[in-house]
């Protein structure tokens, strides 16, 4: 990927703008022991099938970033659908995937930014979802578990945990 290809319209973060993050609207720092945290999560998701209201995307990033902070951004989401019709009305009344993030965890970031533990939106066959970063990839749930996407080639915007 050629440096005018990361500029391109479908990515919403101004890449000319790699500052610090901003401000989240809730104190969001990592506990000590944030490393162990999130291991142990995604040890626990491993093998997890996707599952719409439980382990879906969003509740995905939002549980780790539970495990991560104690901070539960998603609380207000939790049991309030169960199928991608259901998910879909959500994200749409918050004006999109990057409006509803954003919503909880402040503005967004490049995601070339993105360290381990960040949330990052990528896409993905045409759909925007929340993931994960690992360092250089991404991970959120499919099918049969957690699915990896290289962060430089499907990241659209990131947030710092």
């Amino acid at each position: 990927m050629s440096a005018p290809d990361l500029l391109d319209a479908e990515r919403p973060v101004d890449l000319g703008k790699l500052g610090a993050p901003p401000p989240r609207p809730q104190k969001c720092g990592r506990l000590p022991d944030w490393q162990l945290r999130l291991a142990e999560f995604m040890g626990s998701r491993f093998a997890m099938p996707f599952n719409w209201g439980t382990n879906d995307c969003c509740l995905f990033a939002a549980d780790a970033v539970l495990a991560m902070t104690g901070i539960d951004h998603a609380a207000s989401l939790r049991g309030t659908y169960t199928t991608a019709l259901g998910a879909q009305r959500i994200v749409d009344d918050a004006g999109g995937m990057l409006a509803l993030t954003e919503g909880m965890l402040g503005g967004a970031m490049s995601p070339l930014l993105a360290g381990v533990g960040d949330v990052v939106l990528v896409k993905n066959e045409g759909r925007e979802l929340l993931a994960i970063c690992n360092g250089v990839n991404t991970l959120s749930p499919g099918a049969a578990g957690l699915v990896g996407l290289e962060t430089f080639n499907h990241g659209l915007a990131a947030w710092r945990i």
